[in-house]
């Protein structure tokens, strides 16, 4: 009876901690957003077929590119310091107007060159001249995308976490929206005109919320620049850069080898299974960024940061396992319903992807605990490490096995990282001895 008393009142705590908060209210927007994206990923399947879905994908990872060199990787760091300058209303502040002003800046020198380089970036990316005009618009609204992402980072360090959750839903709905009627109005160039429109309209969104808080103002973000916060961002910069280098380019450059070596249909099959991973991981990794990002920065005790760590994993990991096997086990079922049975081929890559992706999450847990620290030497070297060693795998693997070889480095390369988070974990936080 006592145990069983003892086991309800862990429980009735656990309810109440910050972590379960945060994946409760972002499991409602992941529930909402699994929904909206398994419509949308259907009717983009059905009306544009594998070559399309990858088309999308090369589009959708320029996107990501671009608007993380426009926001000058600084927005990781705007969420650590603002967590960490808790009470500290004057160095919040200074945070918040050289992040704004740092945007500005960084967001026209890249709209410039997205808006010259766009006939030679459309050839590039999507191997036709025919959507130039998608980067001249994309040039133009790349401001939205980057104040959009810079006033999310200002919610998370503020911890203002439901109305990241609102802004979350928000997406889901619009992004449906304009997939159902871009897409079957116009086809491919309807797909990826929407990926422009959709962030574009959400910004609004944000604008509207962030106006509403009570930190926001505009004679804070027109305070005077401050140079030494501007140095502690840069930390971020280099580990954003380093990982649009190891995640964003090593991906693109993955797809395109595959459509260069094998063909573009099987690339949109690599993309399905990417896809759904990006899908069903999006309640872990989104409560791995709204919640352990500012948590960690604020912990100062080594003793602190380690419960908070293996609480995470009491938690996520087993979710991520769980899940992992239902897709896994219904795999056949999922193709049919999510995508129609032209990605049937696609079946055969389940496994190696899921497994990768329980190893993907596991290291992500110690990984955060880099990016709260500002471990930046260790972040560079370990993802660009990995992300050529990746890149690596894929090129041995695919030519030995085919298309399978993808899924099979994305396995390894991750239950590597994994292995190197265990080893610094333990010389950092158990035995106390610098990286």
């Amino acid at each position: 009876m006592k145990l069983l008393q003892k086991f309800i009142f862990r429980i009735k705590n656990f309810l109440k901690t910050d972590l379960f908060q945060t994946s409760f209210w972002n499991g409602i927007a992941t529930v909402i957003k699994m929904g909206t994206g398994l419509i949308s990923n259907k009717i983009v399947a059905v009306y544009l077929g594998p070559s399309g879905v990858a088309l999308l994908g090369q589009f959708s990872n320029f996107i990501g590119m671009a608007t993380s060199f426009a926001t000058g990787g600084i927005n990781g760091g705007v969420t650590k310091y603002l967590a960490e300058y808790r009470g500290e209303e004057e160095k919040q502040n200074s945070v918040l107007s050289t992040g704004f002003k740092s945007t500005l800046i960084t967001t026209l020198i890249v709209a410039l060159v997205v808006f010259i380089g766009a006939d030679y970036f459309c050839n590039t990316i999507l191997h036709t001249s025919k959507y130039k005009n998608l980067f001249y618009i994309f040039s133009v609204t790349l401001i939205l995308f980057t104040l959009n992402g810079f006033f999310m980072s200002v919610l998370n360090g503020f911890k203002e976490f439901k109305k990241i959750v609102y802004v979350n839903i928000s997406t889901s709905f619009i992004g449906l929206a304009i997939a159902i009627f871009l897409v079957i109005a116009y086809g491919v160039y309807g797909a990826l005109l929407g990926l422009v429109l959709s962030t574009t309209l959400i910004a609004f969104i944000t604008f509207a919320l962030v106006y509403n808080s009570p930190w926001f103002s505009v004679k804070k973000l027109w305070q005077k620049f401050d140079f030494l916060i501007l140095k502690k961002l840069s930390n971020y910069t280099l580990m954003t850069f380093t990982s649009i280098f190891a995640v964003t380019y090593i991906q693109l450059s993955v797809r395109t080898y595959i459509i260069n070596h094998l063909s573009i249909q099987e690339a949109g099959y690599w993309q399905g299974v990417v896809k759904i991973s990006d899908i069903y991981l999006s309640i872990i990794t989104t409560t791995l960024s709204i919640y352990y990002m500012p948590r960690l920065s604020e912990i100062k005790e080594d003793k602190e940061l380690r419960a908070e760590i293996f609480k995470g994993y009491k938690f996520l990991l087993p979710l991520t396992i769980f899940s992992s096997l239902i897709i896994y086990l219904f795999k056949g079922f999922i193709v049919n319903t999510l995508f129609s049975p032209e990605f049937k081929p696609m079946e055969s890559l389940f496994f190696f992807q899921l497994l990768g992706n329980v190893f993907k999450i596991a290291s992500w847990l110690l990984a955060f605990l880099m990016l709260s620290k500002a471990m930046t030497k260790l972040f560079l070297v370990t993802e660009l490490l990995f992300g050529i060693g990746y890149f690596g795998l894929v090129y041995v693997f695919l030519n030995l096995i085919g298309l399978q070889g993808a899924v099979l480095a994305y396995c390894v390369n991750y239950f590597l990282y994994l292995v190197v988070f265990v080893v610094v974990f333990r010389r950092v936080l158990i035995y106390k001895r610098e990286i």
